[in-house]
């Protein structure tokens, strides 16, 4: 975090505050679901690996409630908004027809100091995406040093396109 002309700039906060209201709307029986029994430090399929895939974990978006599959969707769309309108617009298309194969897994700690980020990591997964927050606990508060990654393990590298030249 940091101060620019008065105000706090807190980067991945949304991504951090969405992900956790996501853990919090969950009841008691989907959080077991959700919370990983082992501890993750770092991001599973971040640099050097590519082609690699995992078995999804976690909770199944098909278990969740409307409004939690709802939270989820905006979840998703705020790591898709990053690219043009009309691209994550057809991006967001694709990740809700997978919706009911789209997995959320949490593991560390369920609390967060207000107005910080999460010292969790937590992954969505489904078909065409992966997405992992992983925040790290070199220099200090993990909060402050934080890995993400979000792909297409269908398409790394834009393979897709590539591949129909």
């Amino acid at each position: 975090m940091y101060t620019f002309n008065g105000k706090t700039v807190r980067p991945l906060g949304k991504e951090s505050d969405m992900g956790f209201a996501l853990l919090q709307a969950l009841d008691k029986t989907q959080r077991k679901q959700a919370i990983l029994s082992y501890r993750l430090a770092d991001l599973v399929l971040g640099p050097g690996q590519d082609g690699k895939t995992i078995v999804p974990e976690g909770l199944k978006a098909s278990s969740m409630t409307a409004q939690q599959r709802a939270m989820l969707l905006d979840l998703m769309r705020e790591w898709a908004g990053i690219i043009n309108e009309s691209a994550a617009d057809a991006r967001m298309s694709e990740l809700e027809a997978d919706l009911d194969r789209t997995w959320f897994a949490w593991s560390g700690p369920v609390t967060v100091e207000p107005g910080n980020n999460i010292t969790a990591y937590y992954r969505i997964q489904g078909p065409h995406v992966v997405i992992e927050y992983a925040p790290q606990g070199m220099g200090g508060d993990p909060a402050l040093h934080i890995h993400t990654m979000y792909r297409d393990p269908t398409n790394d590298y834009g393979i897709k396109l590539t591949a129909a030249r």
